[in-house]
């Protein structure tokens, strides 16, 4: 009996046995071989189909399938599309495209500026760093006045006067020896080659002269330090300046001055507390304040004669003239509120200056490129710029810099060429950066800068003070930290490389809607490009090649 297999989407089938076995043994039809070979026969008679011949894109194919792909925003429209925008739509597409194009370039040049000057973002770190961990300011005070009657006459009993030199010659040379001798003197001496014949008769340098003139000791009446009055010849020495010969409190350049660059130096002092009753307290002796005589020699007011000039600066700060200055005037008590500022820049950095050169942002301390100072400051590398102008100027130092006189080497200026210092003051007296054919002066902040904003407050003084029995004809100079805490900031460059990637292709996506990976297209379709010139040539090649065979 057959077997009978269903499926429900197909026919049935059926299997049946012995109609199988009458298949088994029915004689197999023999085929002729005469036929087998008749068929191959027509097979070769008949062609074969022919084939596909490979298709290749034309220029123009590479190029249509570049601008209707492309992630580029506007191409498309330049291509062939479903929408037919015309002559007037790719016109207009046109202008955008290109205004586009300006705006993308206008940008990205000020961009490019950006990153080459390098301008700089701070950042605030802490504005409650403790005020005791601040180095507290130097102070440094330079008389102005006259030297008073008393002190001449006490100078002038013992003095060995030369022949031919009068008394009264050297009488004004005293008075006014500190006016005389200031390096930039408004006006010049003419009688300096007597004054020199003085000095020379009792064997004085110009700075033992000022020295003897207005010794530190005589400017102060009393010295007073967080609350406690302190021996004013002990904390208070003498110092060069821009201004001649002062007295300074807190000032630790000189002591290091030869010493060799990126030694460890003394921390400057620093301040346990903070307002108007702490810090530094001078009261000042009304003889450097008042002027007890009548001038009647016009010609010698080579300086201004009233007070004395008080300078607020960094410990390692040479006192300049890129230095803080205020003035005491008689019968006031000066309050100089200092506001101290930490400001960090990362080694490291550079950025390229007006020549298109590669400069550092900021100079560490252990990068010192001072010829004669051992401590980078900004106020030190104007001091150095205005050595090296007398230097090549003059062939000579005045005597505020003594010190590296002996140091290293270098003539003093006595008297007699002290003259050529006054009359070029207004070329040595450099105070920001500047570049010409014989002479070129750049400085650079250090990366661990201090600076001192003061706040200043003149306040009038009764005829007797009820504290200290101060007469109104004396002066009071306070300096003291303004808060318990200052501010540290971190300065780092505006513009680095990362930004000026971000901000490139931030540019370009704006304006084209582009991104990197369409360079990457861009590439790949000039590949594609030079590809089909290549394989026309090729294309066209081969008929040459087929007639020259036949």
């Amino acid at each position: 009996m057959p077997r009978k297999v269903k499926n429900k989407r197909s026919n049935s089938l059926y299997f049946n046995s012995k109609q199988s076995d009458l298949t088994r043994k029915k004689p197999v039809r023999k085929i002729n071989i005469i036929d087998v070979k008749s068929i191959n026969e027509n097979r070769k008679d008949t062609p074969d189909p022919p084939k596909k011949e490979e298709q290749v894109l034309t220029l123009r194919d590479v190029l249509n399938n570049y601008l209707e792909s492309t992630s580029v925003h506007g191409l498309q429209y330049f291509g062939k599309m479903e929408i037919k925008i015309g002559i007037l739509g790719k016109i207009l597409w046109t202008c955008t495209m290109v205004i586009c194009f300006v705006c993308l370039s206008l940008m990205l040049l000020q961009f490019l500026r950006r990153y080459n000057e390098n301008p700089i973002n701070s950042f605030t770190k802490t504005f409650n760093a403790p005020i005791y961990s601040a180095p507290f300011p130097a102070v440094t005070i330079c008389p102005t006045v006259p030297v008073s009657m008393r002190r001449r006459l006490a100078i002038l009993e013992n003095v060995i006067l030369p022949e031919n030199n009068e008394i009264k010659l050297s009488g004004i040379s005293s008075r006014y020896g500190h006016h005389i001798t200031h390096p930039y003197a408004s006006k010049s001496f003419s009688d300096m080659d007597k004054l020199k014949a003085f000095l020379n008769a009792n064997k004085w340098t110009i700075t033992n002269f000022l020295k003897i003139l207005i010794p530190c000791e005589d400017i102060f009446e009393s010295c007073w330090w967080s609350g406690e009055r302190i021996d004013c010849s002990k904390s208070l020495k003498a110092s060069d300046s821009s201004y001649g010969l002062c007295c300074s409190f807190n000032y630790n350049l000189a002591d290091y001055i030869g010493y060799h660059k990126g030694q460890p130096h003394e921390k400057p002092l620093s301040s346990p507390d903070f307002g108007r009753w702490s810090g530094l307290k001078l009261v000042i002796n009304k003889e450097m304040l008042v002027n007890d005589e009548v001038d009647l020699h016009d010609t010698l007011k080579f300086m201004n004669s009233n007070g004395i000039v008080v300078l607020i600066h960094h410990s390692f700060d040479f006192p300049g003239l890129n230095t803080d200055m205020y003035t005491l005037q008689t019968g006031h008590e000066l309050d100089i509120a200092i506001e101290p500022r930490l400001i960090q820049k990362p080694r490291g950095y550079q950025h390229r200056n007006k020549e298109n050169q590669l400069v550092n942002v900021c100079i560490a301390e252990d990068e010192n490129t001072l010829e004669y100072f051992p401590v980078y400051r900004f106020s030190n590398c104007y001091a150095n710029c205005r050595i090296r102008a007398m230097i090549n100027i003059c062939e000579c130092l005045p005597y505020i810099y003594d010190h590296i006189c002996q140091l290293y080497n270098i003539e003093r200026c006595e008297l007699d060429r002290l003259s050529c210092i006054q009359k070029n003051k207004e070329l040595i007296r450099i105070v920001n950066d500047i570049q010409n054919e014989n002479f070129t002066c750049s400085c650079m902040v250090p990366c661990d800068n201090v600076n001192y904003n003061g706040y200043s407050n003149a306040i009038t003084l009764m005829e007797t003070s009820p504290s200290n029995n101060e007469s109104e004809k004396t002066g009071i100079v306070r300096v003291f930290m303004h808060s318990q805490s200052f501010e540290v900031l971190i300065t780092i460059p505006a513009v680095d490389r990362t930004y000026l990637l971000a901000s490139i292709g931030g540019i370009f996506s704006l304006f084209l809607g582009c991104s990197f990976l369409s360079f990457a297209e861009i590439v790949y379709f000039i590949y594609l490009y030079l590809y089909g010139i290549f394989a026309g040539r090729k294309s066209r090649a081969r008929p040459k090649q087929l007639s020259t065979i036949k």
